[in-house]
């Protein structure tokens, strides 16, 4: 699941009354194909390409974030080719997080679709000025940066996936059809490459994550936000798990956590087997939002059959990306997953937190 909600700002004044049923949408038993599924789908409203990862190098250590929207302003066939198209929209982010000096960079870009910003629609091929996601063979490679105070360059290898979560094939976020998507996740990368932060440049190593999502309605009209954070663990598996907000603060029936196994078998669990509690609050000096950065998790260990109790605590509090162009703030953030009943760290996650600056369903409506 991902921020797809900055889109949706901009949607609202460039789409306007288009009707969500003119617009594909996830059917059961559709059966997704690769390379081409990596790309792009205009006949879908909004499409998201987005990778968080850790990075090590010269003892330091960097979360970093890049995601590529596209978002589609009217169904039907696309405009006649040429330098500007006014038939696709495209956003990207970008944030680092650098915690032994307490710095969070991060820039978002928007452009139409043209010389300056395209989507392959035949294999993963994305740009949107200077930024860049491409496939190269059974790896990809990511060009981002910061404006002129970091920038990166990174091969991505996938150890595990592509996985595909949701029921037959389709992530349902709501009891209307039209809210879900096709998910597709490489849920562990190999990093390595090359990372400036100022005047420093360092060689760099870690892991990664990636999701591809593929929607044109997403929350159902009572929700008012989600809190996502995907868990890579030392063990070699991994969790996908979110809660959908409704009001009151209350969590939808349609949360969903999933378990992924060494081998890249999902297990899906529901709201009634895992318990996700708010806790860590930390307010942001910008928008005055105050988010939940260090929430628990207490699910059942598909391996050992107990229950484990799981926290996300954050490298650093300040990973807030602040409203730029899209006109949404949010908390994004690399975390460390601590475990209470072994007393230490196990694994790494990226928490993602929407609707505590903004008012998320009055902008969807």
């Amino acid at each position: 699941m991902k921020y797809w909600l900055a889109f949706w700002t901009v949607m609202v004044s460039l789409v306007g009354a288009c009707r969500a049923e003119e617009w594909s949408i996830p059917k059961v038993g559709n059966q997704l194909t690769f390379p081409r599924d990596h790309g792009s789908h205009p006949d879908f409203k909004i499409e998201w390409w987005y990778i968080t990862g850790h990075l090590e190098g010269d003892g330091r250590r960097f979360g970093f974030q890049a995601t590529f929207f596209r978002l589609g302003q009217r169904p039907g066939e696309p405009e006649p080719e040429g330098a500007f198209r006014s038939d696709q929209i495209y956003m990207a982010h970008m944030g680092v997080s650098d915690p032994e000096r307490g710095i969070f960079l991060h820039e978002e870009k928007l452009n139409r679709e043209g010389w300056d910003a395209f989507a392959s629609t035949q294999e993963l091929d994305v740009r949107n000025g200077s930024w860049t996601l491409q496939r190269e063979g059974s790896q990809m490679r990511l060009v981002g940066g910061v404006r002129a105070d970091a920038g990166w360059e990174l091969l991505l290898e996938p150890t595990k996936g592509p996985v595909i979560f949701g029921e037959d094939g389709i992530s349902k976020k709501g009891p209307d059809g039209t809210a879900s998507s096709y998910y597709i996740t490489f849920p562990r990368l190999k990093a390595s490459g090359r990372m400036s932060i100022g005047v420093d440049e360092f060689e760099v190593t870690g892991s990664a994550w990636m999701d591809h999502e593929i929607s044109s309605s997403q929350l159902d009209r009572s929700q008012t936000g989600w809190n996502w954070a995907c868990l890579q663990f030392d063990d070699g598996r991994e969790i996908m798990g979110y809660v959908l907000r409704t009001e009151g603060e209350k969590f939808s029936p349609y949360s969903k956590l999933v378990w992924i196994s060494e081998e890249g078998e999902l297990t899906h669990l529901t709201l009634d087997d895992y318990d996700w509690i708010q806790g860590g609050d930390w307010t942001s000096p910008v928008t005055g939002a105050t988010y939940p950065t260090s929430p628990e998790i207490k699910v059942p260990d598909l391996e050992s059959g107990k229950r484990r109790h799981l926290q996300l605590r954050p490298v650093m509090a300040e990973q807030e990306m602040t409203a730029g162009a899209g006109g949404v703030s949010y908390w994004e953030g690399a975390c460390d997953v601590y475990c209470f009943d072994e007393e230490k760290v196990v694994g790494r996650a990226f928490l993602e937190m929407t609707g505590y600056a903004d008012d998320i369903a009055e902008k969807l409506r």
